[in-house]
């Protein structure tokens, strides 16, 4: 079960990485997104798309990396699954802490890496019953 948990993980990050190349605001703008932001005060994302592309286009190749990551590390069994919570866990930490504890004027939290935090850290607890 966690090997195909962390295939579609990785197929779904490729997926995402693909929206972020060609579509980032069905993303960063989506209702998620928007619910997130308004809860919490922190700010869309979908503003930097047009002001930092190439920022954008980077942040479309790790996730796409990850993702080809975890459908690699999926085909090596129980080996491949401390490293993955690992990497998971780490980053819905530190999104987590960034969103609560930096300032907001500092602009370093945001509803859309508060959205991926909580998947990750979602995906995290799933893959914990199955290390």
């Amino acid at each position: 079960m966690a090997n195909v948990l962390i295939k579609y993980k990785g197929i779904g990050d490729i997926l995402v990485a693909s929206i972020l190349i060609f579509k980032p605001n069905v993303i960063y703008g989506s209702l998620p997104a928007r619910l997130l932001g308004s809860w919490t005060g922190l700010h869309l994302s979908s503003s930097s798309v047009d002001a930092a592309p190439g920022l954008n286009h980077s942040i479309a190749c790790m996730v796409a990396a990850i993702g080809v990551g975890h459908v690699v590390a999926a085909r090596y069994g129980p080996a491949a699954r401390p490293p993955i919570f690992a990497m998971n866990l780490t980053w819905s930490l530190l999104g987590l802490l960034t969103c609560a504890l930096t300032p907001l004027d500092w602009n370093l939290g945001s509803a859309t890496l508060l959205m991926s935090s909580l998947n990750h850290a979602a995906f995290s607890a799933l893959l914990w019953g199955q290390l």
